[in-house]
């Protein structure tokens, strides 16, 4: 009968009725006597042959010596289990649109290390990044939140999906020069207690020159992100829809950065900065810190690297807690993180899952996740406050760096307001606008309240812009 025939429901009936018969016949024949088996000789079973690792590429952007250190963590984590080998590909500049590239070209990488969560919430909302909680299976997921602080698995949602898994958490304090401090009757061990004494410090250690140019600054904190973090600014509404540039927080944030400015001298403050010109914080010995140009500098715990590999030996320095502003009872803070994203595309998503959750410390081999913070020695805070009871983490991080335990860690999970990049499609431009208009404001050239309305307006438009493109 041809594949085109076709048999009718008479005959069909008929065929399984004899079919039927034959097997009745079959079942009731008696079974024939068995046959004598061949004499065989026993001969081992083989061993199934080993499974070959998985085989990822992991993109950073971490370049010349940074990427040597995270080689060799990754060489730790290879070193550690035998069913994924992480691979560290270096992506020098152009990370996003590179990533979107492999993507359309059907060849992304298996994982990926981006500087920033406003970078996975841009890649989120253009469809290029898998959701890491539903590559996870639900208790592999649990392990991950229960184990990272709750502030830092926050960051890495984007529209109820957890996007970006961060490695590790910026964190701030202040360093200060114990000499300088002393020599011009600041008290190093009585730290200031709001934003308004430190400015008042700063005063007091900024040292004038004949001309009454600046010759060594007391300290300064322009950075727009980190003060309205301590002020508890917004920079977009919960639901991502509305700009809050010109949130009555964001006002009084700038607006303490250009008071500073105005009374110092705006004039003398640009002058000042550029004599530093090539002295930036991570220069080695050139560091304006280390090389007794600034008192004071507001940054993260990666410093204490900076102070191991470069630091005279009669240099003395303490650390201070970066206050907030006076009769703020909240205490509030920024972060971004550097963190890991799955790519649209990744040949074997479940094998990154395994990259991340070990590299954040959730699972496997925990010294192997403490490595991040005895290569860069302290270079932030850890996903999980877990980690300070951590052996290795205790002896070889907390123990090097003093004052990492006592001020850092406390701004990053004892803080009651956290402050991240904006969650919406047009994170970059607008941080950008924002970041631009601050330094009109502190060099004197607009207002604040005309400077953040502009933000707003203009930042609101490009918002609606490409959500009505995008549908």
């Amino acid at each position: 009968m041809s594949a085109t025939q076709t048999v009718s429901r008479r005959e069909f009936l008929k065929l399984a009725a004899l079919g039927a018969a034959g097997a009745a016949l079959a079942a009731c024949a008696p079974a024939p006597p068995p046959a004598a088996a061949p004499a065989l000789e026993a001969k081992p079973v083989p061993a199934a042959p080993a499974k070959a690792p998985i085989k990822l590429d992991v993109w950073t952007g971490w370049t010349e010596d940074a990427a040597k250190n995270i080689e060799k963590i990754l060489d730790g984590y290879n070193q550690s289990q035998n069913r994924v080998v992480a691979q560290h590909v270096v992506v020098p500049e152009a990370m996003t649109q590179k990533l979107l590239a492999a993507i359309a070209a059907g060849s992304p990488p298996g994982t990926a290390v981006i500087f920033g969560a406003n970078i996975a919430y841009q890649l989120a909302a253009q469809k290029a990044l898998l959701a890491l909680d539903e590559i996870g299976k639900p208790d592999q997921v649990k392990v991950l939140k229960d184990w990272m602080a709750p502030p830092i698995w926050e960051l890495g949602m984007y529209e109820g999906k957890y996007y970006y898994a961060s490695m590790w958490n910026q964190c701030w304090g202040v360093f200060v020069n114990t000499k300088i401090a002393k020599q011009q009757g600041v008290d190093p061990a009585k730290p200031p207690q709001s934003l308004q004494e430190l400015d008042a410090v700063w005063e007091k250690l900024t040292i004038y020159d004949k001309n009454n140019n600046i010759d060594v600054l007391g300290g300064d904190l322009t950075w727009a992100a980190m003060v309205m973090g301590r002020f508890l600014g917004q920079y977009v509404s919960t639901d991502g829809r509305k700009i809050t540039a010109n949130h009555v927080n964001n006002v009084k944030a700038l607006d303490w950065v250009a008071n500073r400015w105005k009374r110092v001298g705006a004039k003398k403050m640009q002058d000042f900065y550029a004599s530093l010109q090539g002295r930036g914080e991570r220069s080695a010995g050139m560091d304006p810190f280390l090389s007794g140009l600034r008192a004071t500098v507001v940054t993260g715990p990666w410093h204490f690297n900076t102070l191991r590999n470069f630091k005279p030996k009669d240099f003395e320095f303490t650390v201070w807690p970066l206050p907030g502003p006076a009769g703020e009872t909240k205490k509030g803070m920024y972060t971004y993180g550097d963190g890991w994203i799955i790519t649209k595309g990744s040949p074997d998503p479940a094998a990154a899952w395994d990259i991340i959750s070990a590299m954040t410390g959730a699972t496997g081999n925990r010294d192997v996740y403490t490595s991040l913070f005895t290569t860069w020695l302290c270079v932030n805070g850890p996903v999980s406050k877990q980690m300070m009871d951590w052996p290795k983490f205790k002896t070889e991080v907390i123990g090097a760096c003093p004052g990492y335990q006592e001020i850092f860690l406390p701004d990053l999970f004892q803080s009651d307001y956290y402050l991240y990049p904006p969650k919406i499609p047009t994170s970059d431009s607008y941080l950008s606008l924002m970041n631009t208009e601050w330094e009109k404001v502190r060099l004197g050239q607009k207002g604040t309240q005309e400077a953040l309305d502009f933000v707003t307006t203009q930042a609101q438009k490009e918002l609606d812009d490409w959500r009505s493109k995008a549908g």
